[in-house]
């Protein structure tokens, strides 16, 4: 018993760490480091900071990624809180999950392609302001959908 509850909590840890690290970079990359690059630093140094930057930032993203969805399954089907609650609010539980994991997968894609290398995301890391933006915006989504499935009762009312 003891073990499952510590595996849990240490779940629950990553989950949020991993979801803090995806939303709270973004935001701090949108609307601080961007915007302080753009009004001190010409053209060419902006660029080396922005390669070496996404050089580091490429393995956490995919760490992150791995994280929230090993954390993720983990939670849905190991902890299963779902499977207490009635018809009527497990199917609200899940319509609310599905969007929660289309919009995560959306970020994935996103981060993965602003992190990315390849030349097929190129004209998405050139309006990487626009881009981050959505990351941000689908970030809090997440975490809005995250407090709704989380107090989510058994004793919901139908």
């Amino acid at each position: 018993m003891l073990g499952d509850t510590l595996l849990t909590l240490i779940s629950r840890w990553l989950h949020i760490l991993s979801a803090t690290l995806a939303v709270g970079v973004p935001i701090y990359v949108r609307f601080v480091l961007i915007p302080a690059a753009e009004g001190t630093l010409d053209e060419e140094h902006h660029t080396r900071l922005r390669e070496a930057i996404v050089k580091k930032w490429r393995i956490i993203v995919h760490l992150v990624i791995v994280i929230f969805l090993a954390t993720g399954f983990y939670t849905y089907l190991g902890v299963a809180r779902w499977k207490k609650l009635p018809p009527a609010a497990a199917t609200l539980y899940h319509i609310l999950l599905g969007i929660k994991i289309l919009a995560a997968l959306v970020m994935f894609t996103i981060s993965s392609a602003l992190a990315g290398s390849s030349t097929l995301f190129a004209p998405m890391r050139e309006k990487a302001k626009f881009w981050l933006l959505v990351l941000v915006l689908l970030g809090l989504l997440i975490i809005g959908i995250s407090g709704v499935l989380r107090y989510t009762e058994p004793n919901y009312p139908q």
